[in-house]
């Protein structure tokens, strides 16, 4: 009976483990921006500081290096995540459309502990809701058909966004005051923010509830669900055309990596100086986001394939092996630089939170280092405990990177690396499991492997 399971190390695609890491630590750096003051100083960089010298220097650079493409980037793999996952192969042949919609209930139930006790700013949530909503009924479509979808759906995005601009102009008084309180605080209000965030665990918990229910209802629906799903659905695409996974010639990536990464930077940065020109004001910033709304996309596109290039040609070891940790263990390493950022951020270290972007952003950089730490992980802790779900049952064991693992121990002991052999002949089975499991996905380099992902 075959039983959907974990990628073993050795099936692992490096290219997706590579991207995945860059983007959580990316991720990460514009995190620490939010989570160092209150949301309205994310948006508008006046409410707290001085928007100048270094402050504005790296509100710039995050702002256009990091802003949504780093979002966009994790997005596009979710999206080639969910094919990989429908791919498995079942003991009936046919996908674990079971198994897909248990792990999406659990990364939800996940997703709402982790954005109300822990982090406001959490992405889980939407995820889940987009693997629930969308993913698992478009995986069969084309590739023509899903580049559609997702050009449907960011365009969506980009019309909603305008429109609430011009929604905003037009609101009672009352109400506008209510929303320039949140998007352009005076300095008086701002550090009225900063103060709440200074309380006690209970007190920061009660007081960002309302935003928490506010992002996960009304932000998913006019936002989330259009920006986070077309790029969802553009990963599909480009994992399907070969793109994502690294089938195609180099020389395919060094074209679009030249193309849509300084094209991407480029709007992005246009788009942080329109909105210096109007001073973030609110409800022109609106027309002025647009710049970097379609510019993310095409630079969370050339990063992937600047990255890809560097590893089909096994440029920068250190670095790749690196990324591809902090990328196996991504949603362990999600949740973790949350727990750590809080409590450097919210009351319990309150002499780090002063709303500096220079700090923040300094914290930003130490971190994007010391993350990737980590070489060769044996395991992840948050992701041992969704796995059961995902898997249906108990939580199959990787042995065949608990026998590299071994081997690896022993001959840095200087004893002999021979394997358990107990382990060694489980390890035996699995192998002959595999060689006869239909569309099983083996070394990424060989360009005659079956790919199940398509057919799913």
């Amino acid at each position: 009976m075959v039983q959907p399971a974990p990628v073993a190390a050795p099936d692992r695609l490096e290219t997706l483990d590579v991207l995945r890491g860059f983007a959580l630590l990316g991720i990460l750096a514009m995190n620490i921006r939010a989570m160092a003051a209150p949301f309205s100083a994310y948006m508008y960089p006046y409410a707290l500081f001085d928007y100048t010298g270094s402050s504005r220097a790296a509100y710039i650079f995050t702002s256009t290096v990091f802003e949504l493409k780093m979002m966009g980037l994790f997005s596009m793999l979710f999206g080639a995540g969910a094919l990989l996952y429908a791919a498995k192969p079942t003991a009936t042949g046919r996908p674990p459309r079971g198994l897909w919609f248990r792990r999406m209930f659990w990364l939800l139930a996940i997703g709402l502990v982790h954005a109300y006790l822990i982090w406001d700013g959490d992405i889980l949530v939407p995820y889940a809701l987009c693997g629930i909503l969308l993913l698992w009924w478009v995986r069969r479509f084309s590739t023509p058909a899903l580049l559609a979808g997702a050009m449907a759906m960011l365009t969506v995005g980009v019309l909603l966004s305008v429109a609430y601009g011009f929604a905003a102009a037009n609101m009672p008084e009352a109400q506008r005051a209510q929303e320039a309180e949140m998007w352009m605080p005076t300095r008086a209000q701002a550090t009225a923010q900063l103060a709440s965030m200074h309380g006690s665990y209970l007190e920061v918990v009660a007081h960002r509830a309302g935003f928490v229910a506010m992002t996960q209802t009304f932000d998913f629906l006019f936002f989330f669900v259009w920006r986070c799903g077309g790029m969802m659905l553009l990963g599909m695409a480009l994992y399907k055309s070969g793109f994502l996974d690294g089938r195609r010639p180099v020389r395919d990536y060094v074209r679009v990596a030249a193309i849509g990464a300084p094209a991407g930077l480029a709007l992005a940065w246009y788009g942080t100086v329109a909105l210096e020109r109007i001073g973030f004001a609110m409800p022109q910033r609106t027309l002025a986001d647009v710049w970097n709304y379609v510019g993310s996309v095409l630079a969370s596109i050339g990063y992937a394939a600047a990255l890809i290039v560097i590893v089909k040609r096994g440029a920068l070891t250190g670095l790749r092996r690196r990324l591809a940790a902090v990328g196996q263990m991504a949603f362990t390493n999600y949740l973790f630089q949350s727990v750590v950022t809080s409590v450097l951020f919210l009351g319990w270290a309150s002499a780090w939170q002063d709303g500096s972007t220079t700090r923040s952003s300094c914290s930003s950089c130490s971190s994007f280092g010391c993350s990737s730490w980590r070489s060769a992980p044996s395991g992840s802790i948050a992701t041992a405990l969704v796995r059961p779900s995902g898997y249906g049952g108990r939580s199959p064991t990787a042995t065949g990177s608990r026998c590299a693992a071994i081997r690896r121990d022993r001959r840095r002991l200087g004893e002999p690396s021979r394997v358990p052999d107990r382990l060694r002949m489980r390890y035996d089975r699995i192998e002959a499991d595999d060689r006869r499991a239909p569309g099983r996905r083996r070394d990424d380099s060989r360009p005659d492997r079956p790919d199940a992902a398509r057919r799913w």
